[in-house]
């Protein structure tokens, strides 16, 4: 810790000798407390103001059973028939895309 010394309002030393006194602290541990809570306050309304904090989350995307393991299977489906093999004919692949009735 560090020593400081600083002038108070009169007011301000009233209403922090009672409130120490109401808490069973000292002014200097009230102080300490009173300080940290503005300097947490301070630091959590400049991190909400970065524009960098409009970023989380944006990979989310829905809850749909898609994942990085299985995203072939919903890229390109391939319905596997014998007679594709038998005749020689090229799989037909499926592509997926959301709102657009030309993919469908």
């Amino acid at each position: 810790m560090k020593r400081v010394q600083m002038i108070l309002e009169e007011w301000q030393h009233e209403w922090l000798a009672t409130e120490a006194e109401r808490q069973s602290t000292t002014m200097s541990g009230l102080l300490r407390e009173l300080i940290t809570a503005a300097i947490e306050q301070r630091q959590a309304a400049t991190l909400a103001d970065d524009p960098l904090w409009g970023i989380i989350g944006i990979g989310a995307g829905p809850n749909d059973g898609v994942t990085s393991e299985n995203l072939d299977t919903f890229l390109y489906r391939a319905d596997w028939k014998e007679a594709n093999w038998a005749e020689e004919k090229p799989v037909e692949l499926l592509a997926v895309a959301e709102d657009d009735s030309n993919y469908r």
